[in-house]
């Protein structure tokens, strides 16, 4: 797409472009203009993840945040098709990352110490008790971050 316009007096086009085809996917499934892979610019790409995550993650008017967990779980099934998967596997560990040393929620409160590179929500938690491997307890998920 021609960059010049959309040329926005003191602002560079690319901010404008990035708004424009941040809605767009991959797949070509997205909006406006069903841009597919290599056709969308690449902030787009960037601005198109942290959207989502934000929109999943918040309480909007039409629909209650979605669990933390949930919300990895579905963005990590888009990583073909939807996202690009270098960036999209990029902000998942990026964001587990900063996880550790904070309270987050499962059924109760827990605190996490170390993240498991290889599957991400699969975390170890200190609690009051010792140290809780969530690989080992398939029915724990992290509901929620509390923070600290």
């Amino acid at each position: 797409m021609d960059t010049n316009s959309l040329s926005i007096p003191g602002i560079p086009p690319s901010i404008a472009l990035t708004a424009l085809q941040h809605h767009e996917r991959e797949d070509g499934q997205g909006y406006p203009h069903k841009l597919k892979g290599s056709n969308i610019y690449y902030l787009s790409k960037i601005v198109a993840i942290a959207d989502v995550f934000h929109a999943m993650s918040s309480d909007r008017v039409y629909h209650q945040a979605m669990p933390f967990y949930k919300v990895i779980e579905q963005m990590s099934r888009d990583v073909f098709g939807k996202f690009n998967p270098k960036m999209l596997l990029v902000f998942i560990n990026q964001l587990m990352g900063t996880l550790a040393g904070k309270e987050v929620m499962l059924t109760n409160q827990q605190t996490i110490i170390m993240i498991n590179p290889y599957e991400s929500l699969k975390v170890l938690m200190k609690t009051n008790s010792g140290i809780l491997d969530l690989r080992l307890e398939k029915e724990l998920q992290i509901e929620r971050i509390i923070g600290k």
